[in-house]
């Protein structure tokens, strides 16, 4: 039975391209029900996700029209992340698409010390697809790759074989996929609805906003994003704006990087990149370590951590250092470096903490409108990520203000 399923799978005719949104799938009680809620309590995500698209929307279209995919496609970030690079669930998921680390290994993304190429929002975007692509050739269908896209494939499989059914809507009519999954499906496509019709919802793009033009320099050697800005007149929150993947203010110190400059800087980022020192493009100094120093007391003397010691001198053993040895010290603390660590909001001192059961027809959003909270502390203090369905009983925090008690 398996070896004819597989042979069902990868042999039937494949239609990639054309709208997801039939008639059909619009009529659903769930997508209604999905853009009742995207209209009502979750309205101020929504129009979040639309605004920060106007960003990204026509590259991203570019690359699904280049795959030959469905252009529905570009707006599965909206549910994901809202459309933002920085996006980051507690679970560990990153970037515009939320990809889970070992996913985005699979897809040759890096994801280390120095760079995580899941915020990448060129890079991310074309192993998305990548992605989204080889779950429908595997499935044959987007309902389903689109729910293995949240559930993972072996998951959705299960539930196939359990449910003996190709119908992503009879799997959920038999509860054989998790909650989160059946609502998921219909979220994307009332998503995508509303983004193609949005005045007639309420909404707006921000068609003010576009992706700054920019130039691909290729870095033979490292440079501080700090020191760099200074030289080069370029500011620093234009550079990690058009590098996001960078998780240090310093490009990867062991290979080279293809870090993205303003068009209109390209010269003075030129002048400054090959006229410059190695040790002054990246803010380092060199110092003499001390008889009876470690690295540990090395850091903490310039306001470092012994990882970044570790990684800009290449010393695989910190115990193997000596006195007498040159080593390179960063010149800017680890205050100025980026945190990638998950959010997490910091309790005020007027607010109370207190315990919610949650009732029958509850969602996160409409919580956080009745409490005064915003949507993104909410699921931070509970662990959970936008799309984690609550379930009556379950218990979860709510961080309050006297004036929300009810």
């Amino acid at each position: 039975m398996r070896v004819f399923f597989l042979f069902i799978l990868f042999l039937y005719p494949m239609a990639l391209s054309g709208s997801l949104l039939s008639e059909s799938i619009l009529e659903r009680s769930e997508v209604k029900a999905a853009v009742r809620r995207f209209t009502g309590v979750e309205h101020s995500f929504l129009q979040r996700g639309l605004k920060n698209a106007s960003l990204y929307l026509p590259s991203v279209q570019d690359s699904v029209r280049e795959k030959n995919l469905p252009e529905d496609l570009v707006y599965l970030p909206l549910i994901e992340s809202a459309y933002s690079v920085q996006a980051f669930s507690r679970a560990g998921a990153s970037g515009l698409w939320q990809f889970m680390a070992p996913t985005a290994r699979f897809y040759n993304l890096r994801v280390d010390f120095w760079v995580d190429e899941r915020r990448d929002p060129f890079k991310s975007t074309e192993q998305a697809l990548r992605h989204l692509r080889d779950l429908y050739r595997y499935f044959n269908s987007w309902e389903l790759a689109l729910a293995a896209y949240n559930a993972g494939q072996g998951a959705v499989k299960s539930a196939v074989r359990r449910g003996n059914s190709l119908d992503y809507w009879e799997l959920c009519r038999k509860h054989l996929l998790k909650r989160e999954t059946r609502e998921y499906v219909p979220r994307f496509f009332a998503a995508a609805y509303i983004a193609k019709h949005p005045y007639e919802f309420g909404f707006a793009f921000d068609e003010g906003r576009g992706y700054p033009a920019f130039e691909m320099l290729t870095l033979e050697k490292p440079i501080d994003l700090t020191v760099f800005s200074k030289r080069s007149g370029i500011r620093l929150d234009e550079l990690r704006f058009l590098n996001p993947e960078l998780t240090r203010l310093m490009t990867p110190p062991d290979r080279s990087y293809n870090i993205r400059i303003p068009l209109d800087s390209v010269d003075s980022a030129l002048t400054v990149y090959l006229n410059l020192p190695a040790e002054e493009l990246t803010g380092v100094a060199r110092y003499r370590i001390r008889y009876g120093e470690t690295l540990g007391a090395i850091a903490e003397r310039f306001d470092t951590t012994v990882t970044m010691l570790k990684l800009i001198n290449n010393i695989r053993n910190p115990k193997k250092i000596y006195a007498g040895r040159m080593i390179l010290v960063p010149l800017h603390g680890e205050k100025d470096i980026v945190d990638t660590r998950p959010f997490v909001p910091v309790k005020d001192m007027d607010a109370q903490e207190i315990r919610y059961t949650v009732r029958s027809g509850d969602t996160l959003w409409e919580i956080a409108r009745r409490y005064g909270s915003d949507i993104e502390t909410l699921i931070s203090i509970n662990g959970m990520g936008f799309n984690s369905i609550l379930m009556p009983g379950e218990e979860i925090v709510l961080w309050i203000r006297t004036a929300f008690r009810r």
